[in-house]
């Protein structure tokens, strides 16, 4: 008896693009496609997703995702509806959302050997055949864990699932997207299946939409409707593709599973029955293997990103080495260097007689514009700086080399942290190249006549004093920006200036801040950002513009 598992992602582009990018979590996405002459239309929507403690109400924090958006409707139309929410919209990338569900039914491979995803336009489940495997995931007779297992797999992970297990694909589909709910994962044997199918709706056989319409028409809702009528009259009445899906959820037609094929490691061993006795031995293996592993990779247009180093020798546990690089790489001599220096600082064990190396981390190389004469623009530089940052992260360690990363944070000094560079990882454009939308310079106006420019307001200086220093100012009014401030034993004249941009902190931080910022201008072309605390009713001097 076949044991087949559907595992359900509604919405998949959308889960896919929030698991990717965290950040979306809170916001309402929109992504949409062309659709022939008919230009941008909405393709996905989802909404924000906030915690319980956000939206007690229980209704939809953007009522107009669910009452004002749908399927289909122009782009235009649908940014004039989110005017006003901070909503997310790109354009849906389907081949993304294969290659990640394929990608991630490979992750199933420790609950069954035969796993893929489904025969669709544009799939959404994970389908694993568990037939024999059951039983070794029961930890009392007769109480089924298997299917639990996966999807709390799947939910540690932040994906929403929906389960089933059914002796057919078509059955086990069926019940994912009509029984299953968040925590209760239907099983059905062969006795139960067509009981339990029956009063399904005839959407569930995986019928086209003109199908579906059809059978409505004809007052066909359920399934057990169709099982009632004659078999012989379903062809010449709805084609047969009707009478093929019916047959497959009952098991009366094969139904054949597409498997994924688990990803095979990229790995070279090399074994000898003379150990070998110094480092310099153990360099000219690890430059053959290299080699050996670069001619793998080489096919594929892709570079290592991080390579492992196992050495065994007589002790019982192996020695291992790992190498993290900023950007995939398929230079063999840059590789060996790095792993080098592993060998320099490791304590290797007596009379190694097993190396291997396997490339755990690979990536597409990077592809660059070539100039005029056909050479690449600014590849030494670009080399040189990945080169560094390499060395320097395998000598002093993956966390010693850090880099400034932008938080969302309303609070200046808590909006960066720093962040170990040798860590990030799915980049395959050079790290230190940071794409900064240009600001034009705001039309400059003095004394209180300033207007609030969000153009002016949006940049912030590159020096912040932590933390910020006390000023003494003069102001001209109890709201608008100081006329005169004392600061590093000196005075300055303000001649100019732009704001206020109030920054405010919510109730849920130990200590709220609430602050009226201005760019300021002295009369000695310096410029200046400082801010009035509330709290204290007192000027501060917060950063400085180079």
């Amino acid at each position: 008896m076949a044991r087949m598992v559907c595992l359900w992602l509604p919405n998949w582009p959308l889960q896919r693009l929030r698991h990717e990018r965290p950040e979306l979590q809170s916001r309402p996405v929109v992504l949409f496609s062309n659709t022939g002459n008919r230009g941008p239309r909405v393709a996905v929507v989802g909404r924000a997703l906030l915690p319980v403690s956000e939206n007690k109400t229980g209704k939809s924090a953007h009522p107009t995702l669910e009452h004002g958006l749908t399927i289909g409707m122009p782009l235009a139309e649908a940014e004039a509806l989110l005017a006003g929410h901070d909503a997310h919209i790109e354009r849906h990338d389907p081949v993304a959302d294969v290659a990640g569900l394929r990608e991630l039914a490979r992750t199933c491979n420790s609950f069954s050997p035969l796993f893929g995803i489904e025969k669709a336009e544009s799939p959404e489940c994970v389908l694993l055949d568990v037939t024999g495997c059951e039983h070794l995931f029961e930890r009392r007779p007769g109480k089924h864990n298997l299917v639990a297992a996966l999807t709390n797999d799947f939910r540690q992970r932040g994906f929403q699932v929906r389960a089933a297990l059914a002796p057919t694909i078509g059955a086990a589909w069926a019940v994912a997207h009509c029984l299953a709910k968040p925590h209760q994962q239907p099983m059905l044997s062969d006795e139960e299946l067509e009981e339990a199918l029956a009063p399904l709706p005839v959407t569930a056989l995986r019928l086209p939409l003109k199908m579906v319409e059809t059978l409505h028409e004809l007052g066909l809702y359920r399934i057990g409707q169709l099982r009632a009528l004659p078999r012989e009259s379903l062809p010449s009445r709805f084609g047969s593709e009707l009478l093929q899906r019916l047959d497959q959820a009952f098991g009366d037609a094969a139904e054949l599973l597409v498997a994924e094929r688990p990803a095979e490691p990229l790995a070279v061993t090399w074994v000898t029955d003379e150990p070998l006795t110094d480092r310099e031995s153990l360099r000219f293996v690890c430059r053959e293997l290299t080699d050996e592993l670069m001619g793998q990779l080489k096919p594929r247009r892709e570079g290592v990103r991080q390579l492992l180093c196992q050495v065994k020798g007589t002790a019982a546990r192996p020695v291992e080495l790992l190498v993290s690089l900023i950007s995939p790489s398929d230079s063999t001599k840059h590789l060996l260097e790095l792993l080098g220096l592993q060998i320099d600082r490791a304590d290797l064990p007596e009379g190694i007689s097993f190396v291997r190396l396997e490339a755990t981390g690979i990536a597409s190389l990077a592809t660059r514009q070539r100039d005029l004469f056909g050479l690449e623009a600014d590849t030494d530089t670009h080399r040189e700086v990945s080169s560094l940052l390499d060395r320097l992260s395998n000598r002093l360690g993956a966390t010693a080399v850090v880099h400034a990363a932008l938080v969302p944070d309303a609070q200046p000094e808590w909006s960066v942290r720093h962040e170990p560079i040798a860590l990030e990882c799915g980049v395959s454009a050079p790290l230190w190249t940071v794409s900064a939308k240009r600001h034009s310079r705001p039309k400059i106006q003095s004394g209180a006549d300033t207007p609030h420019s969000k153009e002016s307001l949006s940049v912030r200086p590159l020096r912040l004093f932590v933390p910020p220093q006390p000023i003494e100012a003069t102001t001209a009014g109890p709201e608008g920006a100081p006329i005169q401030f004392r600061w590093d034993r000196r005075e300055h004249r303000v001649i100019r200036n732009w704001g206020p941009e109030r920054i405010e902190t919510g109730w849920w931080r130990d200590q709220s801040i609430c602050r009226d910022y201005f760019r300021v201008e002295t009369q000695t072309g310096q410029h200046f950002w400082l801010f009035r605390c509330f709290e204290v009713a007192a000027w501060f001097i917060h950063g400085a513009f180079d």
